[in-house]
């Protein structure tokens, strides 16, 4: 008697939302970055550079903002790729790619405790769990392992081998920009392509709410996927977006910082002051992120945001290449720093992180032990009809968000060692108020769709959003 064959399930397939709600002016906004991104590091590159000075440049086909570009407009797209191809450094691709080979590795060489993220949200996917509402990934933190194990490497290469192996990171810094871009798109065509695929079920995978549009560009840009994995297994740990949000953009940011100290060191046969306030603090920052690795996992940028192009260039070339300005920067530009000029540095910093570190403890201490722990005896807060309990007292009673006023307070730490000879060493404060303006609009969204009318009782009571009295 023949066997009866197996009913082949069809797989699931999420029909892209009707009414996206657009992010970033749409379409139009995601084409801009995928051109203007890119552009904007290539820029900060060529207007503060040895030789050239560090001012707002102008538009120069010989030696100004764009070497290749002309004045006919007919032939820019010729001209930017003319442009990206001058870039192109075969050494500084290998030494960036081993450099993500080495995270790889790392990633599973290197143990790790395994941790359990946010429930999934997102749209579409067949969990492997039953109910939706507890399915959870987990994920392995070890990155502040692989960053000690990397600082190994490099003691035992300084003291063997002097500055000169880490002067590459100066002197190829623009091919190293090229090569990053290069992995930031082929990443982003991957995941873009890997989110259509079934996953070991066999099944659609999970979506991110705001990447699945009916515009593949958009989608391409924001980020399909809210979770690629190459394994359906609810063991499975390496998540790419997880891998790739912490690892490349904040360790490779701290050893170009390195390699731009070493740059001034072969210049000048020292390190200024200034020099090792940046690398101090920075250095102090990315250490204390990846302390802290598991918090990431709460964050908007793993629970919500799909995995596409804006994140890839965010973590694989705007972190490490735009915040290494200000050390790139005294590496040609060096400052020394008087007594006066130091202390305001090491107060802002200090004041920054005080404000930025208690808020999120009291924050993280009131959710995590509840309104009756003595720890948080005193603090006042508004019941809504979720059943979550809003803090109104405290840091939180000052500003909605507090901690971005303390953590943008550090970031202009970080500039202030550069003097005030050029305004582009201050990119990046500029850029990051922009962003924690942009990110709390956002939160302020996503509250007042959770929370309704208790949401605008909570802002009539804490009327202030980052700065108390004045934003």
């Amino acid at each position: 008697m023949s066997k009866r064959p197996t009913p082949v399930v069809a797989r699931k397939r999420t029909p892209p939302n009707p009414n996206p709600e657009y992010e970033f002016l749409g379409p139009p906004g995601a084409v801009a970055m995928l051109i203007v991104l890119p552009l904007i590091t290539y820029g900060l590159y060529y207007n503060c550079r040895a030789g050239f000075g560090c001012i707002p440049a102008y538009w120069d086909s010989k030696d100004g903002f764009w070497p290749s570009i002309g004045s006919d407009p007919t032939s820019y797209h010729k001209d930017l790729w003319n442009f990206f191809v001058s870039t192109w450094d075969f050494d500084a691709f290998k030494v960036y790619s081993a450099f993500m080979v080495f995270l790889f590795v790392t990633y599973f060489v290197i143990p790790g405790k395994v941790v359990e993220g946010a429930v999934v949200g997102g749209v579409g996917g067949t969990p492997l769990t039953k109910d939706r509402s507890n399915y959870k990934l987990k994920y392995k933190v070890n990155a502040l392992r692989t960053l000690v194990l990397m600082a190994l490497m490099t003691a035992a290469t300084l003291y063997t081998q002097g500055v000169k192996p880490f002067l590459f990171l100066y002197e190829h810094f623009i091919g190293l920009i090229t090569a990053s871009l290069v992995w930031t798109f082929g990443v982003s065509i991957f995941v873009y392509i890997w989110s259509f695929l079934p996953d070991g079920d066999g099944q659609e995978k999970i979506l991110a709410c705001g990447g699945n549009t009916s515009t593949k560009i958009y989608d391409f840009v924001l980020g399909r996927e809210l979770n690629p994995r190459f394994s359906s297994s609810p063991d499975s740990t390496f998540d790419i977006k997880y891998f790739i949000e912490l690892r490349p953009g904040l360790i490779g940011w701290i050893f170009l910082n390195f390699g731009m100290a070493c740059q001034q060191y072969h210049t000048l046969g020292r390190i200024t002051n200034s020099m090792v306030a940046v690398l101090f603090f920075e250095t102090f920052y990315v250490v204390d992120s990846l302390w802290n690795e598991s918090a990431v996992l709460t964050t908007m940028d793993i629970t919500t945001d799909g995995f596409g192009f804006m994140l890839a260039n965010g973590l694989l070339t705007w972190l490490p290449m735009n915040y290494s300005l200000q050390a790139r920067f005294l590496a040609d530009f060096p400052v020394d720093m008087s007594l006066t000029h130091a202390l305001i540095v090491i107060a802002t910093q200090c004041v920054g992180y005080y404000i930025f570190r208690s808020a999120n403890g009291q924050k993280d201490n009131f959710r995590r032990y509840g309104a009756d722990h003595p720890m948080n005896k005193g603090l006042k807060y508004m019941e809504t009809k979720t059943g979550s309990k809003l803090l109104i007292s405290g840091w939180w009673g000052t500003a909605r968000h507090i901690n971005y006023f303390g953590d943008w307070l550090m970031a202009l730490a970080w500039s202030l060692p550069c003097g005030l000879s050029s305004p582009l060493p201050y990119f990046y404060p500029i850029y990051f108020a922009v962003l924690l303006i942009h990110r709390e609009l956002r939160d302020e969204e996503k509250c007042h769709k959770k929370y309704g009318k208790d949401w605008d009782k909570y802002c009539e009571t804490v009327r202030w959003r980052i700065i108390p009295y004045v934003y």
